[in-house]
């Protein structure tokens, strides 16, 4: 079954609140034309590199009038994450220690 750009970057980010309008945005800026044949690679590259596209459209929790919805956060750190180890890039919502010169302190 072939699906297109769109399809794929659609699927993939299903269930995380994302917007068509930001899945526009996705594609556009990685140059890439949704109504192509699906190209994996370009597709996960893209997501990876506007990955605070995804983030801005995510809300922990939400509820009105009886009705709530609420967002794992912490599965989307590790889908994410995954990502980052799939496509060999670094994971950038990791913090790392900060190793500090402090000898004039002494």
């Amino acid at each position: 079954m072939a699906i297109t750009n769109r399809q794929y970057v659609e699927k993939t980010l299903n269930g995380l609140n994302i917007s068509d309008q930001d899945i526009d945005i996705i594609l556009m800026k990685a140059k890439i034309e949704g109504d192509d044949l699906a190209d994996i690679s370009a597709c996960d590259l893209a997501i990876y590199n506007r990955f605070s596209i995804i983030l801005k459209g995510m809300v922990q929790n939400i509820s009105e009038g009886g009705y709530s919805i609420s967002v794992d956060v912490e599965k989307i750190k590790l889908y994410y994450n995954l990502l980052c180890q799939e496509l060999g890039k670094e994971n950038v919502l990791i913090s790392k220690p900060k190793i500090r010169d402090r000898s004039n302190i002494w």
